[in-house]
């Protein structure tokens, strides 16, 4: 059976207790089988972006009539079919197509209200289809993490609309399906670069951080969706064994304090993957490699976020073990 669908069912049964109120101790041991079930492949070559000047060029003319528009002429609005052409752009690696070109037109035309409602809300169905979230999800190190990356980038984007909006785009049915999207993203990505040289930034560590950070923030994503985001997250953290150095683990650690200090099935559930991660490391012999000692200390930056933080922003029984472990292995 293909990976994707093989987490897919699993998920939707974890998912299904989880709002029951049937699965809490036990998720984490789950999700980490997940976890450690998935097999990477040999990364393959990404689909070449066609006609880029062209849609850049596309793009111009956008800013170029909003720009000269007055007052009292009708929204010139982007059409799905230049959209869908633009998200391809998405996948470059190159920063001025990709970054700087398609994502902050994105940004400014989301912001600025130059997409119909309609179209906001197939343009999120759009950015977590499997083709763009999973691009090349399951292959070692590859340019597909650009495209799975700058996808959440703009998804964050459209999070922050939606919850910004007096009439909300996003339904309860989409909320549900970025919730399943994402929680199979967490449980498989682990691509960790923030700056490439040559090709700018991926930083899907930092994007991630801010989509979850809208997600926590949605008063209409229900508890149980939120608490499986935030076990998904833990699982992935407690599974890379490359470094997170440009800022993410901040982002990260400071949406999950803020999480866990709204309601306390959240700084239940962090308190235990946290006691959880630190017998992985008494209860498995050490091995003296790279791998080891980089996920040794990913688990030391984590706490030390949270000491940085201060006792003010974290649920006194978690700022207690981070205290009392601090010196662990440190």
């Amino acid at each position: 059976m293909d990976q994707l669908v093989m987490i897919a069912e699993k998920q939707d049964i974890l998912l299904r207790q989880l709002r029951a109120g049937d699965l809490f101790e036990s998720l984490p041991d789950l999700l980490r089988a997940i976890r450690d079930e998935v097999e990477y492949e040999e990364p393959t070559p990404v689909t070449p972006v066609l006609s880029a000047d062209e849609a850049i060029n596309r793009m111009a003319w956008y800013q170029e009539n909003w720009n000269n528009q007055g007052e009292a002429e009708s929204i010139l609005f982007v059409s799905k079919e230049d959209l869908r052409r633009f998200l391809t752009l998405l996948s470059s690696t190159d920063e001025s197509i990709r970054d700087s070109g398609t994502f902050f037109f994105l940004g400014s035309a989301i912001q600025n209200n130059h997409i119909e409602a309609e179209t906001l809300d197939w343009l999120t169905r759009e950015l977590i289809h499997d083709s763009r979230l999973f691009s090349h999800l399951f292959e070692e190190e590859n340019d597909g993490a650009y495209y799975r990356s700058y996808s959440m980038a703009v998804l964050a984007l459209l999070l922050s609309k939606n919850a910004d909006n007096t009439e909300t785009f996003i339904s309860e049915e989409l909320m549900s399906d970025i919730v399943q999207q994402l929680g199979i993203y967490m449980l498989v990505e682990k691509d960790t670069r923030g700056f490439v040289e040559g090709h700018g930034w991926i930083h899907a560590y930092t994007h991630l951080a801010n989509v979850l950070g809208q997600l926590f923030e949605q008063l209409a994503l229900k508890r149980a969706d939120k608490l499986y985001l935030l076990a998904c997250l833990m699982t992935n953290l407690r599974s890379i064994d490359t470094p997170l150095t440009m800022g993410e683990m901040g982002r990260l650690v400071g949406n999950v304090l803020q999480l866990s200090r709204r309601h306390k099935i959240y700084a239940d559930y962090l308190l235990l993957a946290l006691k959880l991660w630190r017998q992985d490391l008494v209860n498995t012999p050490f091995k003296q490699d790279r791998s080891n000692w980089q996920m040794l200390y990913i688990r030391v930056d984590f706490f030390q976020q949270i000491l940085a933080f201060g006792p003010d922003a974290s649920p006194q029984d978690v700022w207690n073990y981070a205290q009392a472990t601090k010196n662990y292995l440190s």
